[in-house]
């Protein structure tokens, strides 16, 4: 077997990669060779990786398929960080962005001003990113999350368990809020779908071929779901309750005008670290009877 360096195996695959235009190709091949042979990134790019196994082999060339086909890094890693955690992630699930963490600052403080113990809900809750990141900073807090598919909801769960907050966070399957009556809320927090449904084709091949689509498409403006969740919500939220949710740039004053005409209040548009608009959070006053899910111990449902 003829010997082939570390920067070598790193420039072959990072040829690879750029043939089919992956920007930071290189640091993405230090990535895979890490991935396939076990060894910390640090030591591929130190050079420290001896010669592949077959196995190895195996493993990094099936990587380098799945990557030159424009699988995102995220979930032939498996896992994504997000708000300093590490979460699972797999196509069934939307990838973690940094952009969303401002949900879970903007979620602290709402949770920390209501009574306790603070009863929230996730909608679309994913990898279950958003609502274990605030469990984790709210140790009184109980929590609902709902998404619309059963693979995804294995997952926040197995992410649940990984970050122990299982106990305190019940998933249920189903669409939007229906699946929450008749239970009320401190806070309904959602990174809703905010695509529009023309624009989807045009997204980067490893959103728009490999990201769920039901978790991007947001109907033919991108809001219709934004729609529902201001509407459903009033009914949901105890009094003084907060709807927060992530909207797609360049739609703030529109979903802005839907919380005011639903007759939200302390309506405030959030930005993110690049000052780009990025939520939205208003507070309601008047909500319908329902039970408060505060009075009940939340399991697993998913």
């Amino acid at each position: 077997m003829v010997a082939v360096s570390t920067t070598d195996m790193v420039s072959a695959v990072e040829g690879r990669l750029k043939a089919v235009g992956i920007p930071e190709a290189r640091l993405e091949a230090q990535i895979l060779l890490s991935l396939a042979t076990g060894k910390p990134r640090s030591h591929v790019a130190a050079g420290l990786v001896d010669h592949l196994s077959a196995e190895q082999q195996r493993r990094l060339e099936a990587l380098i398929t799945a990557r030159t086909q424009r699988m995102p890094l995220a979930y032939l890693r498996g896992t994504q960080e997000f708000f300093g955690l590490e979460f699972l992630v797999t196509p069934a699930t939307l990838i973690p962005r940094p952009e969303t963490e401002l949900l879970v600052e903007r979620g602290i403080t709402c949770l920390r001003q209501t009574p306790h113990p603070p009863v929230f809900a996730d909608i679309g809750t994913g990898s279950g990113c958003i609502a274990i990141s605030l469990l984790k900073h709210i140790p009184e807090a109980l929590a609902i999350g709902v998404d619309i598919a059963a693979e995804a909801l294995s997952v926040a769960h197995q992410n649940a368990r990984r970050h122990r907050v299982a106990e305190r966070f019940a998933l249920l399957r189903g669409d939007k809020l229906s699946a929450l009556k008749p239970h009320r809320f401190a806070l309904i927090v959602s990174n809703p779908p905010y695509i529009p449904s023309a624009e989807i084709g045009t997204l980067q091949p490893e959103v728009r071929d490999h990201e769920p689509r039901h978790a991007l498409d947001g109907g033919p403006d991108g809001l219709t779901f934004h729609r529902a969740l201001v509407e459903q919500a009033r009914h949901l939220l105890v009094p003084n309750g907060w709807l927060l949710v992530e909207v797609a740039w360049g739609k703030a004053p529109q979903v802005q005008a839907l919380f005011e005409e639903a007759g939200y209040s302390q309506i405030e548009v959030l930005r993110d670290l690049a000052s780009a608009e990025r939520a939205v959070c208003g507070q309601i006053t008047g909500c319908s009877a329902g039970t408060n899910f505060a009075q009940q111990q939340p399991g697993h449902r998913g």
